[in-house]
């Protein structure tokens, strides 16, 4: 143990929070399952691959996309070691080879590129199939030292380079054999090589009119940037060889890849154009350039179509680089080759639009034109003037092959008022009302730009967050919000806003307040620390829970022991609060308590890591609400979302004459379904969550609906009563209370509504438990196949007495999944006996049930059909 704290108090931690909150090892694939995004149809890999990472290793996720392009680009940027996998949920990882140690020293080991922020240590349970990793090199390669020759075999070409000295430079003497016979010796001075250098001889199949592979030698030239100069040797025919110079290039040379899988291999070279021109050296971006050899000669194929993939994994690793270095956004060197590569796949005319509310109007560097009618290269250099950077790209794109971009209103905007100073910014912050800073504050976190709970000074991170707003959406990115700049603030914030739906709740005993997203979370269930929202099936969970005498201490100590499975994100531990992020696989969580003197009390987040309605921002802004009003005692409410404008299309007469042009869209209704059984003749009892936030409650009995209404409900044992208005039911159920381990059982019910029987399923089974999870006398275990929909639904003996009220699988694998295998036919009913004192409770009759001569099966059905319905919720 880690603290004291009394024995019934333990279990109920970790009955009620720490089991189905923090301790979820088994996260990963109930919510692959719970949350809809487990592919139970998705085609088998032809041949069966295994992600289990050798022990005390991770995988490495660093990004996650439905897009292959936008995997392979980024993928392409870590290497041979990454790979894209695709997982259960249809989405595609980008994973490295499975590493040792912590995030933050594989973060450190790796060094470049630098992993993001969302970086995730991933087990690979999920992981399906690998979709990509880096081909197999087609080529041999060695290196080249003064005192040391380079030899390579290839395709049955056996190549040696030896460096001799020369006057300037040095001469490379290449020799080639071929069958035992010497085809080649050639040589060929590289007169700015630098001795001192080594170099590398690389032999590959580049051109396909002829039999023999090409021999590509390069040199250095030294210097802290440039240069490498390469050379090729193509034979041209059995004999004769010739020496084609593919001429210098900045740092590393060129890369040689089969991009269009044709079995040769294509040049890939960066643009060095791009170096310089619009930035710095190291503040540059090159696109790449995609070059065919053959015949002696190299041809650009970058616009062929067959290349069009490869341009695109290009464009997405920029991004994802931007990304990871939001600098790049305000770096002319990267915008220019951005807008470049984006024009090129068609995108350019929308980068373009973005790049001119990010550049950099004060850069010293661009693009220079001759006042004279002349080439800038024999441009006198008092003639010399720099374009605008818009100008100048416009012009680079045009003379490089990059294409055209039409002019646009935003190159004419007027110039913008001077940046300010971070002081500035802090003044201009400060003399705004509190109340208008920390919703400021709130709305950022809502955008994504600012990720921590509002406080009431200024720094250099939110200085940055608001600039961060203004790039975004093409203001001047000064850290000051003037007139107006509060309203287009709340109106880009307002679509997350409204779909999050943030409404004020309150725990029943402590009344502390929360804001839940009730436009993710729908349901409300009672619990026994307090109140819980939504389902997994919704997408979302929100718990409220008060934990009286107990302290952050031992609820902290509790949590972290509980969690060691999973990969904690963040955590810390204050005087007066707890905050708590972690992750399994594709879900994560987020938990805040604070200490309010007679115990603790607390919300936590459960979502799925890949929903698009941004769980990470909604764990932020709940927080800060949160800490406000309980924590500083400090009243707050979200900024209301600005009212959408719809617009209804004008709709030709022919297609829809009876459309009124006016009318408002109804407002949509959420149907569930489930089961339930007569007790009487016209009051039936079902699951509590069956009928959870129902406003209209309908019953299907014989083909025929009815309405119905609750009459009763404990949450807590999920039980509650519907009763029928105007229908009598023939028919009741017998209880029997005191079921025994191994008998045989059937359940009925009305699963998966609008799909399977509407008439009702009706599966076998065996009592396999006396109890439930963790022991709970109040339920038993069955291997009886339920589904969706069966909630509520009588387990009925071989006699046809109920001997429970079945519970939707679903909800049970919620807790139930405690390792990572899993579970079949592993299903839960309430007992008999805890239905029949919920009935007494709420004063209903009931039969009870006997033991006598068993009934066939088929009799069974027919009783379990006479006394069940099926129950629909209106919401």
């Amino acid at each position: 143990m880690f603290f004291s704290v009394p024995l019934g108090l333990v279990r109920h931690l970790t009955r009620h929070f720490l089991v189905p909150v923090v301790r979820r090892p088994w996260l990963s694939w109930a919510v692959s399952l719970l949350f809809g995004v487990f592919v139970w149809g998705s085609a088998t890999p032809l041949k069966a691959e295994t992600f289990a990472p050798p022990p005390g290793t991770h995988w490495v996720t660093v990004a996650s996309t439905q897009d292959v392009d936008t995997a392979i680009g980024i993928a392409r940027l870590f290497g041979p070691t990454a790979r894209v996998i695709r997982s259960k949920s249809g989405w595609l990882a980008v994973s490295l080879e499975p590493r040792k140690g912590s995030l933050q020293r594989i973060a450190q080991a790796i060094m470049w590129p630098p992993l993001p922020s969302d970086a995730l240590l991933s087990s690979g349970r999920d992981y399906v199939e690998t979709i990509w990793k880096a081909p197999a090199e087609r080529q041999a390669s060695a290196k080249v030292k003064r005192d040391k020759p380079g030899v390579v075999s290839f395709a049955a070409l056996e190549v040696t380079v030896t460096r001799e000295p020369a006057a300037q430079g040095w001469t490379a003497h290449v020799t080639a054999q071929k069958a035992g016979k010497r085809v080649l010796d050639v040589r060929h001075t590289f007169a700015e090589g630098e001795p001192d250098y080594a170099s590398s001889v690389m032999v590959a199949e580049v051109d396909g009119g002829n039999d023999t592979p090409e021999i590509f030698i390069d040199a250095y030239s030294g210097g802290a940037h440039c240069c490498t100069e390469t050379v090729v040797l193509d034979a041209i025919s059995p004999t004769e060889w010739t020496t084609v110079d593919l001429g210098n290039r900045d740092g590393g040379g060129i890369h040689l890849e089969d991009a269009d899988e044709d079995g040769e291999a294509e040049l890939i070279l960066p643009d060095n154009s791009f170096l310089y021109t619009f930035d710095c050296y190291a503040c540059s971006t090159q696109p790449i350039r995609i070059s065919k050899f053959g015949k002696a000669t190299v041809r650009d194929v970058s616009g062929d179509e067959k290349f069009r993939h490869r341009l695109i994994q290009d464009v997405r690793g920029m991004e994802f680089l931007a990304k990871v270095q939001p600098d790049r956004w305000h770096s002319n060197g990267f915008l220019a080759a951005w807008v470049a590569a984006k024009n090129r796949i068609g995108e350019g005319q929308a980068a373009w639009a973005a790049m001119t509310g990010l550049y950099d109007r004060n850069s010293d560097f661009g693009v220079y034109a001759c006042r004279k009618p002349q080439p800038i290269e024999t441009c006198p250099s008092d003639q010399h003037y720099r374009l605008s950077f818009l100008d100048g790209l416009r012009r680079h794109m045009a003379e490089h092959g990059y294409g055209s971009i039409t002019p646009g209103a935003d190159d004419t905007r007027a110039s913008p008022t001077a940046l300010v100073s971070l002081e500035g910014a802090r003044a201009a912050f400060l003399a705004m009302p509190v109340e208008r800073r920390r919703d400021i504050q709130l709305l950022l976190a809502s955008l994504g730009h600012w990720s921590a709970v509002a406080g009431d000074g200024f720094g250099k991170n939110l200085w940055q967050a608001i600039k961060d707003f203004q790039n975004a959406n093409g203001k001047l990115p000064n850290g000051v919000l003037l007139d107006g700049d509060y309203d287009e603030l709340l109106r880009a914030a307002s679509p997350v806003l409204r779909i999050w739906d943030l409404s004020r709740v309150t725990h029943p005993l402590t009344g502390t307040p929360l804001w839940a997203p009730r436009g993710l979370a729908k349901s409300t269930l009672a619990t026994e620390a307090g109140v819980r929202f939504g389902t997994a099936s919704e997408g979302v969970v929100v718990e409220l829970d008060y934990y009286p005498g107990v302290s952050l201490q031992a609820l902290y100590g509790i949590m972290q022991e509980a969690a060691r499975s999973e990969v904690i994100d963040y955590q810390t531990i204050k005087p007066k609060f707890i905050v708590i992020k972690s992750h399994a696989e594709l879900a994560t969580q987020y938990t805040r308590f604070e200490d309010i003197g007679r115990g603790v009390v607390g919300f936590t987040l459960i979502w799925p890591s890949m929903a698009e309605f941004h769980g990470d921002r909604l764990a932020t802004v709940m927080s800060d609400l949160f800490r406000s009003e309980v924590e500083l005692g400090i009243p707050r409410s979200p900024p209301a979302p600005v009212a959408t404008v719809a617009s209804v299309p004008v709709m030709p007469a022919a297609v829809s004459p009876s459309l009124p042009q006016t009318a408002a869209p109804e407002k949509e209704r959420v149907v569930s379904s489930g089961t339930g059984f007569f007790v009487t003749a016209d009051r039936l009892l079902t699951n509590a969550h069956v009928v959870a936030g129902c406003e209209k409650v309908g019953l299907i009995v014989a083909g025929k609906t009815i309405e119905g209404a609750i009459r009763g409900r404990d949450t807590t044992n999920d039980l509650a009563v519907v009763e029928t208005n105007d229908y009598r039911s023939a028919d009741v159920a017998k209880m029997r209370p005191g079921v025994r381990l191994g008998e045989d059982v059937a359940a009925f019910g009305f699963p998966l509504s609008g799909e399977l029987a509407s008439s009702g399923n009706f599966t076998r089974g065996a009592v396999t438990a006396t109890a439930g999870l963790r022991d709970d006398i109040a339920h038993l275990q069955t291997d009886a196949a339920v589904q969706p929909g069966n909630s509520g639904g009588p387990l009925i003996d071989v006699y046809g007495n109920v001997v429970g009220v079945v519970d939707s699988k679903l909800n049970s694998l919620i807790a139930t999944v405690a390792n990572n295998d899993i579970p079949q036919n592993v299903n839960f009913a309430i007992k008999a006996s805890m239905a029949t004192m919920f009935l007494e409770a709420q004063s209903i009759p009931f039969e009870l049930g006997s033991v006598g001569t068993p009934v066939p099966w088929p009799d069974l059905a027919d009783r379990a059909k006479a006394i069940a319905a099926e129950i629909t919720c209106q919401q």
